[in-house]
């Protein structure tokens, strides 16, 4: 089975589910309608009670000692109306476990929302112009992002896809594919505004971030032939005004003007039997706030010194992973690596996984990653300075589950 993940194709899981309904009501004899769905059922579970890791910086929550089954599970519904004429309406429903508030711990476990919502204008069989909530297309696998049983593991690879936690904007976006000769160009402009809610682990707690973004745009090309996958993207936005605290420390929060820039590029090659994928990208935020009102530089009393007037966030990831198919099983190694630019820390992870397609649209996975426990992506507390084997000490984490298709 060859499982490819294309940011170009629109809701390209689609074409993995073999029992999607589809009917025509004799009174809107012009419509037809889709429905399919997706999920993970997955239990996860770490070597160290002391660390609770998450699978998202969305997430407050997360797996200790004892399997969670929540940390990796969700599940997704799809309905698509079209007029037949080029008009089309999609909606997608998500559950997940994410946060939904500005506290330190999230007021609900599970959040159900429309991940996305638009409609959809064809003119021709190579150009598509969207208006609603549509994907934000940051990464190689954006469209699929949320659909495990499309991809080749159980998780990817936290050290570049927690980097950007937002998988969707409010607004426009245009799909063009390009023939060139054997090969697809595909061109897919962005814009909108974009909610998030977000947590950066400290060892003080976690450093929350909730807004809606002024304007967010992005930009994504990619080029298909053959086997071959190659795209690169850019992410930027503004939002202003949003309202900076760390959580279960009894200091003030500041306001602070938050612009990100997000750049990716991605390769992967695919022949059905071999799976090699390499993902980059590096992120730069606006300058830190250099007071809170209190005589004293801000970062100095919640990030320690060293940070006034830099960017909030500055880094640089990577990832290489690569399988090989043995009938209906697919064995996996990813490395992956994300650098603090102003430090020069490391933070690395580990992982093999293992996919077997024991039955049709269904699939069984398991995972072990290793991560390090200061890691302020994959842990809600991460280890601080000055702990014992604060720069080598490593977190075993273990999960399995089914992904399917409907």
């Amino acid at each position: 089975m060859k499982i490819q993940c294309r940011t170009t194709a629109a809701a390209a899981w689609l074409a993995c589910a073999g029992a999607a309904c589809v009917f025509s009501p004799s009174s809107f004899a012009e419509t037809t309608f889709k429905v399919s769905g997706y999920g993970t059922l997955a239990g996860t579970v770490t070597d160290d009670s002391d660390y609770e890791f998450r699978s998202s910086m969305n997430q407050s929550k997360g797996a200790r000692k004892g399997f969670d089954f929540l940390t990796d599970s969700k599940l997704g519904v799809q309905a698509v109306a079209n007029f037949n004429n080029g008009f089309s309406v999609t909606g997608q429903l998500l559950g997940q476990r994410r946060r939904v508030d500005r506290t330190g711990d999230s007021n609900s476990d599970v959040e159900v929302g429309f991940e996305w919502l638009y409609a959809q204008y064809s003119p021709t069989t190579n150009l598509d112009l969207r208006a609603g909530r549509v994907v934000l297309p940051a990464f190689m696998i954006s469209d699929s992002r949320n659909v495990g049983y499309s991809q080749p593991w159980l998780r990817a690879p936290m050290s570049v896809y927690a980097g950007m936690p937002m998988t969707n904007l409010d607004g426009a976006q245009i799909n063009w594919r390009i023939p060139a000769g054997s090969a697809i160009i595909s061109v897919q402009p962005t814009y909108g505004q974009s909610s998030f809610n977000v947590s950066s682990g400290t060892p003080a707690g976690p450093l929350v971030i909730k807004d809606r973004s002024k304007w967010t745009a992005g930009l994504n090309v990619a080029l298909e032939y053959g086997d071959w996958m190659v795209r690169a993207g850019q992410v930027r936005s503004h939002t202003p005004g949003v309202d900076l605290r760390l959580f279960g420390a009894s200091l003030p929060g500041v306001t602070y003007d938050l612009k990100d820039n997000f750049t990716s590029a991605g390769i992967q090659f695919d022949n059905g039997t071999a799976v090699v994928m390499a993902e980059w990208a590096r992120r730069k935020m606006g300058e830190m706030p250099l007071n809170a009102n209190l005589g004293v530089p801000w970062d100095s009393i919640y990030l320690g010194t060293g940070y006034a007037g830099k960017p909030l966030a500055k880094s640089q990831a990577f990832y290489v992973a690569g399988g090989w198919r043995f009938g209906q099983v697919l064995p996996m190694l990813a490395y992956g690596q994300t650098r603090n630019m102003f430090t020069g820390e490391k933070n690395r992870e580990v992982s093999g996984s293992v996919r077997w397609d024991f039955m049709n649209n269904v699939a069984l996975k398991a995972q072990l990653s290793r991560y390090q426990a200061r890691d302020t992506q994959a842990f809600v507390s991460p280890a601080a300075a000055g702990t014992p084997d604060y720069s080598n000490k490593k977190v075993n984490v273990f999960s399995v589950g089914l992904d399917f298709v409907f």
